[in-house]
């Protein structure tokens, strides 16, 4: 099942699954620019061991995937990084307007205009998101979950068309989740960022990040 994920806080230099803090990203590879080249920001920091062990997965040992978005404090990006299974949408988020890294840790950087507040992975409640198991007249009574998870399925995703069958789904992270500064991290405080993982493990294509608003 999907699993809740809250958070506490850490050092931003913490080798530990989070939010935000500074980057693991090898001193030869250079830091991510979108195609306007803006400086991309860190979201998520996931050391590789914590997710073959909480999702059964099978990525290089003592790695780290690093998840980057466009992020602009004072002007408009949201169209930048959605997507709800338009063609043209995903091209825009694989040009990258953000970027799914794999890689080994190098030494702590951050080269972002900006440094999200390190927020540490705690992993809570399990989810049942199954609504086909309840009848059409108790749906109105359910509050459907929206925040952050990990594992199995996503909440609220609109699976319309995606054509992402050769990636499978990782996690999902609630802008609202994200600490005081950064709920617009999305553009929207109550955009969700989902992430997919290659079924085939590839360092050049580690995997797809997209947000969307519901």
């Amino acid at each position: 099942m999907s699993v809740e994920i809250i958070f506490k806080d850490v050092e931003n230099k913490s080798n530990v699954p989070r939010l935000g803090g500074y980057s693991f990203l090898p001193e030869h590879m250079d830091w991510p620019l979108n195609p306007d080249g803006d400086k991309l920001t860190l979201v998520l920091c996931l050391p590789t061991d914590f997710l073959n062990k909480t999702l059964n997965l099978n990525l290089p040992k003592e790695h780290v995937l690093s998840v980057f978005t466009t992020y602009k404090k004072d002007d408009y990006f949201l169209d930048l990084i959605t997507f709800h299974g338009d063609e043209e949408e995903l091209e825009n988020i694989k040009e990258g307007f953000t970027r799914v890294l794999l890689h080994e840790a190098g030494d702590i950087r951050n080269e972002s205009d900006s440094l999200i507040p390190a927020q540490e992975f705690i992993l809570g409640d399990e989810l049942n998101l199954d609504l086909e198991e309840v009848d059409e007249e108790d749906l109105d009574d359910i509050e459907i979950y929206c925040g952050s998870l990990i594992g199995n399925k996503p909440s609220l995703l609109q699976i319309e068309n995606m054509g992402l069958d050769d990636y499978q789904f990782c996690i999902q992270i609630y802008g609202g989740d994200f600490p005081e500064g950064f709920h617009d991290i999305f553009s929207l405080s109550d955009s969700i960022g989902y992430l997919f993982l290659n079924k085939n493990v590839d360092q050049n294509d580690a995997g797809v990040f997209f947000t969307q608003c519901t």
